[in-house]
């Protein structure tokens, strides 16, 4: 049996077209967009306003902290000072006070230092979750089945890219975010 060039084609078609290609059938044409996150999270007027929001209440933490920590330091000036005219025990249970304090410090200080930490995240989620049915109306508008983060992509072309269109749309439906510690 001679097989001809023409023959195996034929046979490699009719492989594809009975078992590779109905598997492919169901899905749509595929488009692709690009959006720029980090940039709409930098650039979005809500972004911005919560950052300068944020930075006052950084300010205002780090005031407090400044203030106790000066006020703990004094307080430790003032035990030591007052170790050589008490007694021991006295001494001893003033000691232990001061350290209990400074636990509760500590504690509190670091509760402050990571509520700026829930403040930054709290806004970054207010600001995707915004933006989230704006790139959805975006990529239906534009017949995008695809949307891709741009930090992950390579290479792509301009017409792909939504992220100031999006943009736009959301400084104008997320004009600004209040933030506050609670």
């Amino acid at each position: 049996m001679k097989f001809t060039f023409k023959k195996i084609i034929l046979a490699i078609f009719l492989l594809y077209q009975f078992t590779i290609s109905p598997l492919y059938a169901d899905y749509p044409d595929t488009t692709v967009g690009v959006v720029d996150l980090n940039y709409i999270l930098s650039e979005a007027r809500a972004a911005k306003d919560a950052a300068e929001q944020i930075e006052k209440i950084v300010i205002q933490i780090e005031e407090e902290i400044k203030e106790s920590d000066q006020s703990l330091i004094d307080e430790q000036n003032e035990l030591v000072e007052s170790q050589q005219i008490m007694a021991p025990a006295a001494f001893d249970e003033k000691r232990k006070e001061y350290e209990k304090k400074v636990q509760n410090y500590n504690v509190t200080r670091q509760e402050k230092l990571m509520s700026i930490d829930l403040l930054l995240a709290d806004t970054r989620n207010n600001v995707l979750n915004a933006l989230k049915p704006i790139l959805e109306d975006l990529s239906n508008e534009k017949g995008i089945t695809i949307l891709l983060e741009k930090n992950s992509v390579l290479l792509n072309a301009e017409n792909m890219d939504i992220t100031d269109e999006a943009l736009k749309i959301l400084n104008k439906e997320l004009p600004n975010i209040k933030v506050s510690l609670n």
